[in-house]
């Protein structure tokens, strides 16, 4: 398995964003590709994120979606945020 460097903030701010978006259910408009721009590659490459081809308002578009990895690799982030609070 190839070892990664960490992710860097704006990455993981990318994220946050596409999670956001997948969360909120009145956004109609899902996460697309052009929305994270630099950082699908390296999304991508690390497995937490996933591109599915969706039909919205009859027209086929890539949208992305975070994989469980990418819920999960969130969740520590958040988790040793509430740690370094106390």
């Amino acid at each position: 398995m190839k070892n990664f460097r960490p992710l860097s903030d704006s990455l993981i701010q990318k994220l946050k964003q596409c999670h956001k978006a997948e969360m909120d259910t009145k956004n109609e408009k899902p996460f697309m590709m052009e929305d994270m721009r630099y950082a699908v590659a390296p999304l991508f490459k690390r497995g937490l994120i996933e591109v599915k081809k969706e039909v919205v308002n009859n027209k086929i578009l890539h949208c992305i979606h975070l994989t469980k990895k990418g819920i999960e690799f969130l969740e520590t982030i958040n988790f040793r945020k509430n740690i370094l609070k106390i």
